[in-house]
């Protein structure tokens, strides 16, 4: 009997743990929908006087501002606080060569830049070395070339159309205020979504309707188009007027500026430096510099071919008229620089009209690619 009773006794336990859990169960799976019902207890703000407001915006004020002016935020806002105090002189010397490089390669390729453009050359070396100047102190990649570049200078032509130096100026003013907003607002992760098939279509385009504009300026023709069509069917028009000097002179340009460049490549003697002699290296270490000045020394020796044609030929060089030589040649840039002002937002004409600026701003052009 006591077995039959404890075998009870064990099924009711059982049975009683079963509908115990049957219970938790039932209530977690009915748990879950009581929590997700909103009740609305909205209790009114307290209302807070001019002094308290301005005690809460102070306070705001003064913490974003310990945040704002310390050292790592400093030296991350101007970078050149990082890399002067390691700077050495072998930076100085190597920084020396690449500015009188670049430096003269500059003076012509902004003047190039302007005319593409579409603007006089005098404005492509204002904006040539204010912005150098001024990526010493914020720039952050060494690598990038600051000024008046190919795709720049095309997009503005085909956005001002001619419209001349006034609205160029406020064209870069607009630009720099949108990029500026950008950078506060932190838009930089936009770039994140342009692909590379995309980027690297658009600099191959660029790149096609760059080589076809300076065709013209090659061949000594006048041509004129925003596309490639008007391009090509521009030049076919006066391809029959070309200067065989501007060809020649070109042609010889380009051919001198490929050969130094491979110069620059070449060594003499042994390929490790321990088994070359101090001829070998002086010869190899003068070679590297020819060909690194290769675009300088072009620069320099054509401009002295075109002051020889122009003196000889007893044309005036201060004057402004074209002179009688077998090639063209930029002209006369005005010395000195502009009065450093902010662009004008509002321009009068010949006639008298003003006008203003939504109206300055709505004769620009979307670009045409």
């Amino acid at each position: 009997m006591s077995i039959i009773n404890d075998d009870d006794d064990r099924h009711q336990n059982r049975c009683e743990k079963m509908e115990v859990n049957d219970n938790n169960l039932r209530s977690q799976y009915t748990i879950g929908s009581n929590d997700f019902i909103l009740v609305d207890e909205v209790g009114e703000r307290p209302k807070k006087n001019v002094k308290e407001k301005f005690h809460e915006f102070s306070s705001c004020l003064n913490s974003n501002s310990k945040t704002v002016f310390t050292y790592k935020t400093i030296t991350k806002r101007l970078p050149i606080l990082q890399w002067w105090p390691t700077y050495s002189t072998a930076d100085c010397i190597g920084d020396l060569l690449a500015g009188i490089t670049v430096g003269l390669t500059l003076i012509p390729q902004s003047m190039a830049y302007s005319a593409l453009a579409g603007l006089p050359p005098q404005q492509g070396l204002y904006g040539s070395f204010v912005g150098s100047l001024m990526y010493v102190f914020l720039g952050t990649c060494k690598e990038v070339p600051m000024g008046p570049t190919a795709i720049v200078s095309l997009m503005t032509y085909n956005t001002l159309h001619g419209l001349g130096p006034v609205y160029g100026t406020l064209l870069c003013f607009l630009t720099g205020v949108i990029q500026l907003i950008m950078s506060v607002v932190g838009l930089g992760f936009l770039i994140d979504f342009i692909s590379g098939p995309v980027n690297s279509g658009f600099t191959s385009a660029v790149a096609i309707l760059i080589v076809a504009s300076q065709i013209k300026d090659l061949i000594g023709i006048k041509a004129a188009g925003t596309t490639l069509l008007d391009m090509i069917i521009s030049i076919s028009k006066d391809i029959n007027h070309f200067q065989l000097g501007d060809t020649w002179l070109g042609i010889i340009c380009i051919v001198v500026i490929l050969l130094l460049r491979r110069m620059a490549l070449c060594q003499i003697g042994p390929k490790d430096v321990k088994e070359q002699t101090t001829f070998h290296k002086i010869m190899n270490r003068t070679m590297w510099l020819i060909g690194t000045f290769r675009n300088s020394i072009v620069v320099i020796v054509s401009s002295y071919v075109g002051y020889v044609y122009i003196t000889s030929s007893g044309h005036d060089v201060t004057s402004s008229e074209i002179p009688p030589i077998p090639f063209k040649v930029v002209g006369k840039i005005p010395s000195g620089l502009p009065e450093f002002d902010l662009p004008k937002f509002s321009i009068t004409r010949d006639n008298g009209t003003t006008v203003g600026f939504f109206e300055m701003v709505s004769e620009y052009r979307v670009l045409e690619l």
